[in-house]
């Protein structure tokens, strides 16, 4: 159980270094903060101990608005057993160091916090006659959880604490049995007041940027030149006045003529399916050389099917023929901006799929089971 409780401290210092980045101005100064409790003491086995008073103090960092991370110390001194008078009056002295984590879970409106903390530490008997108690000087575990609140009491941060904490006292074989590996677990309800007095200057917020200066006055707009076919080409420019709209024209208004579609010969696919074949795929890296090598050409891949087989099926097979070879192309380095597919089903055969007297044509069919790029920009 012992290692458990131990591994307690390192977790609530890995969160502390993982909590991110706050807004300015943050108020991150070690602070110290010495401390007055009051315990209150359950029954021990056969031990009862009475209330009493104790001191510590706890050295602490903000880590973010909402976690503190404080390494702490308590000392609880002459706390007397009752009803043991005839035995000298032995004494317990408790104490322990350790670290407390402190959460706020609305810091910037109500300063109330949780904690939870780990210590190590001692109980000790001492006394004339402790011999006759069985008990002995031993190690202990303490693992505390409660709840405080904090306020601030002026501008540079000082601030008074109360908090609550339930505390759990795991102390080694504290009954002194013979050859026993025994651990006696005492609770314990303690109530504390601390004075928190932050170290160093308090964060000042940085100045307001200055103001913009105002915009100049904007110029006038240039005046258009005219366009009267709406190609982009001005009418002074413009060698070929009149193209219709939507028309692609060169530099001097006139009509691209657009290169005829590239059939991607040898570029097939398995039986109903869109998985290319080894022979598509070593033909499909030519075109990636020829596309890496001239990097402004944009192009369009199209796929096609003969008529066997449904209109619907084959126009969906189309597209992903089409889909699959733009995907080949993407893996094989080709800018996914400069690349895209559609696929047209039979609807645009380049061959009869049947002979006039309507039988079968395989050699019409095989040239309509296709794969076209088109360049759609230069």
């Amino acid at each position: 159980m012992k290692k458990t409780l131990a591994m307690l401290a390192p977790a609530l210092l890995a969160l502390s270094m993982s909590a991110g980045a706050q807004e300015e101005p943050f108020d991150d100064r070690f602070y110290v903060a010495p401390q007055v409790s009051w315990g209150f003491f359950d029954d021990q086995n056969d031990i009862e101990l009475d209330d009493e008073f104790g001191y510590g103090v706890a050295i602490g960092k903000p880590i973010t608005k909402w976690f503190n991370l404080e390494g702490y110390y308590f000392r609880f001194d002459d706390v007397g057993i009752e009803e043991a008078a005839a035995l000298g009056d032995p004494e317990v002295t408790l104490e322990g160091y350790g670290l407390t984590g402190l959460f706020f879970p609305v810091p910037d409106a109500f300063r109330m916090f949780f904690l939870a903390g780990y210590a190590v530490g001692d109980y000790d008997v001492s006394g004339s006659n402790v011999q006759a108690l069985n008990a002995v000087d031993e190690d202990a575990d303490h693992i505390d959880v409660g709840l405080g609140y904090m306020h601030e009491l002026n501008d540079y941060g000082l601030a008074l604490r109360g908090e609550y904490r339930y505390r759990i006292t795991d102390a080694d074989n504290p009954r002194n049995i013979p050859g026993a590996d025994l651990e006696d677990n005492y609770d314990n309800h303690v109530v504390s007041l601390y004075l928190q007095i932050p170290l160093g200057a308090k964060p000042v917020a940085p100045p307001p940027p200055p103001a913009p200066e105002p915009a100049p006055e904007p110029e006038p707009a240039p005046v258009a030149p005219v366009d009267t076919d709406g190609d982009g080409v001005p009418d002074n420019a413009d060698q070929c006045p009149g193209t219709p709209a939507g028309t692609q024209v060169d530099a001097q208004g006139c009509p691209v003529k657009k290169a005829e579609p590239i059939i991607l010969k040898g570029v097939n696919f398995e039986f109903n399916s869109a998985k290319l074949t080894s022979e598509a795929t070593n033909r499909l890296d030519n075109v990636v050389n020829a596309l890496s090598a001239s990097e402004q050409i944009e192009v369009r891949i199209e796929g096609h099917t003969d008529s066997i087989g449904g209109a619907s099926y084959n126009l969906k097979l189309s597209k992903e023929r089409a889909a699959s070879v733009r995907q080949y192309l993407i893996d094989r380095g080709i800018a996914a901006d400069r690349l895209t597919s559609e696929g047209y089903g039979e609807s645009q055969p380049i061959a009869a799929n049947n002979k006039p007297n309507g039988a079968d044509n395989p050699s019409g069919r095989a040239k309509n089971r296709r794969v076209e790029l088109e360049v759609v920009n230069q």
